[in-house]
């Protein structure tokens, strides 16, 4: 497949944002020089979205392009909405590196016009298949309460990144750069396959010839050489 190992990111916006909003542009700028091709996701009716119309985007940019290479950056209802999406995929290969900021994977007391959406949503943190997860929040953010974002977390295995800011990491709030998380993302690209512990399924797809010749071996030649003794 053309895209299999492609170094490609996904930027997929929240709430009542679009493509051209917040720090989007510029990261996608930023991740060039890392040789990445992004695409910031563009997602339909954003003040009135449906999480059916969300994940159908979704599908239509991502089937067939997710590969060991790919990096996705989520923000706010982007989060859940992703998490969704890679919760029902089968038969995609594991993903490079899941950066979730200021999410959730619940109702928000403030926000109860999402409640229907996020209640279609049928998250299941234990299927979604990323090397590494990174999940952001703000220490004070009005919007998505840490808290929620902790849950999450605690959900995905990992710990959240806690950035002292009152906001949600938003243009309005002066984040038109996000170093933070650049920061993070450059780490994870730095990071080899090789760290312990860590097997790339490419790798033992490609070596399934030689295992079965090593169980092969076990199985046709040792019993001959104990009968022999």
């Amino acid at each position: 497949m053309e895209g299999d190992t492609m170094n490609n990111m996904f930027i997929i916006h929240g709430y009542q944002a679009n493509i051209n909003s917040h720090w989007f542009a510029w990261l996608a700028k930023e991740m060039a020089h890392y040789h990445y091709q992004v695409e910031i996701i563009y997602l339909p009716n954003t003040h009135h979205p449906k999480a059916s119309n969300w994940y159908t985007a979704l599908d239509d940019r991502l089937k067939g392009k997710l590969n060991e290479n790919t990096l996705i950056v989520a923000h706010s209802l982007g989060v859940i909405t992703t998490l969704n999406y890679l919760s029902h995929q089968q038969f995609t290969p594991q993903i490079k590196g899941l950066f979730l900021i200021s999410g959730f994977n619940e109702t928000l007391n403030n926000l109860p016009e999402l409640d229907t959406y996020i209640k279609q949503t049928n998250v299941q943190c234990d299927k979604v298949n990323s090397q590494h997860v990174v999940t952001i929040a703000a220490s004070e953010d009005p919007i998505v309460d840490v808290e929620a974002t902790k849950r999450l977390s605690n959900e995905l295995g990992v710990s959240t990144q806690i950035i002292t800011h009152n906001g949600h990491f938003l243009d309005t709030e002066g984040y038109h750069t996000f170093e933070f998380l650049k920061d993070q993302i450059i780490d994870i690209l730095n990071k080899t396959n090789t760290e312990i512990g860590y097997i790339p399924i490419s790798v033992f797809i490609n070596n399934l010839h030689l295992i079965f010749v090593f169980c092969l071996y076990g199985a046709l030649i040792l019993p001959n050489n104990r009968m022999a003794h």
